[in-house]
């Protein structure tokens, strides 16, 4: 996957739509920040249908759809769909305060300069 700036994209915007449209993917910057992705349209179909599959996946194992509309609207990660379906299990009920702590006493990842 190629990364591009702005000014690259908007210079050769034809080139690059043709080079999505045979598979191609490129990720556009604005600033050093990743800010869209240019596909071509059967991979962002691809990508909506697996959206849809984890969704409706989700559900049948028992997902809230109150998470699924917050991942929905942007408002949560979309790790997020997995979270609470392991809750009802005995021994992966605090599997969530396993991770925090074991998080809390990790050692600082920070360099020193």
């Amino acid at each position: 996957m190629k990364t591009l700036t702005v000014v690259e994209a908007k210079s050769k915007l034809s080139d690059y739509l043709s080079r999505a449209a045979g598979g191609e993917r490129f990720i556009i910057q604005r600033r050093g920040r990743a800010m869209a992705a240019l596909v071509n349209v059967d991979e962002l179909a691809r990508l909506d249908r697996s959206q849809e599959l984890l969704y409706r996946l989700a559900v049948s194992l028992g997902q809230k759809p109150d998470i699924l509309e917050k991942v929905s609207a942007g408002e949560v990660h979309p790790a997020m769909i997995a979270f609470g379906l392991w809750t009802e299990e005995d021994e992966l009920a605090d599997l969530a305060e396993t991770i925090r702590r074991n998080r809390e006493d990790q050692p600082s990842r920070a360099v020193e300069l």
